[in-house]
């Protein structure tokens, strides 16, 4: 299992299209083969932090979600919104 911690920070007045972008790619990603669970939420002490966790069965599950359309049509919509480089750590898990 690979678990996927990201952090990205809105640009100021960005948020809420940065929230919609997310929301918008979120549905469909969890139809993605491999998705076990993918999210976005509110970081509490920050407002316009955004962070993401996503658990995927295998790499190949990841690298197949990138590919996708909705993967790529999100990033191309959130990059102008973000406030610098976003952050993402990845977790390798024994099953």
């Amino acid at each position: 299992m690979l678990i996927v911690i990201g952090s990205a920070r809105a640009l100021p007045g960005r948020r809420a299209d940065l929230v919609s972008a997310a929301s918008a790619v979120t549905s469909q990603t969890r139809d993605d083969q491999g998705c076990e669970s993918y999210g976005f939420y509110a970081d509490l002490a920050d407002e316009d932090v955004i962070l993401s966790v996503e658990v995927w069965r295998d790499k190949a599950a990841l690298d197949a979600h990138m590919d996708h359309p909705h993967t790529q049509e999100f990033l191309a919509a959130a990059g102008p919104l973000i406030d610098g480089t976003p952050t993402m750590r990845f977790h390798t898990v024994a099953g």
